[in-house]
């Protein structure tokens, strides 16, 4: 089974995308940046929050397809971007992609990203 992914929010500003799969999943799109609303040919978006709830003993990572130095490893249940030394993940051009780890049984992981250059 592929990630399954709902887009809740594509505006001016932001796009907001619900996000659910399995564990074992590698390079499955998470947030499609390039065909977003109002996008130009080089839109850059910053990850700014993500709700998450992971079930099993696994991590997920959540980094950009032309940047995987940028990265957040998530596992269990929280919220990452809303501490203070948490800042938002930015810059690179291109969509956000998620890899999960075999020991993840399911997850569901609400992400929102600003859109920051590249839109009209």
């Amino acid at each position: 089974m592929a990630i399954t992914v709902s887009k809740l929010v594509d505006d001016n500003n932001k796009i907001i995308v619900n996000s659910n799969g399995i564990g074992g999943e590698f390079q499955q799109k998470l947030v499609d940046v390039v065909n977003s609303n109002n996008a130009t040919s080089e839109p850059k978006v910053a990850i700014a929050n993500m709700q998450y709830e992971i079930e099993g003993t696994g991590n997920v990572t959540v980094f950009f397809k032309n940047d995987a130095t940028k990265k957040i490893v998530i596992s269990g249940r929280g919220n990452w971007g809303l501490k203070p030394d948490e800042s938002k993940i930015r810059n690179p051009i291109g969509d956000i992609l998620l890899n999960s780890s075999d020991a993840v049984t399911k997850y569901n992981i609400v992400i929102e990203c600003h859109k920051e250059t590249g839109y009209n």
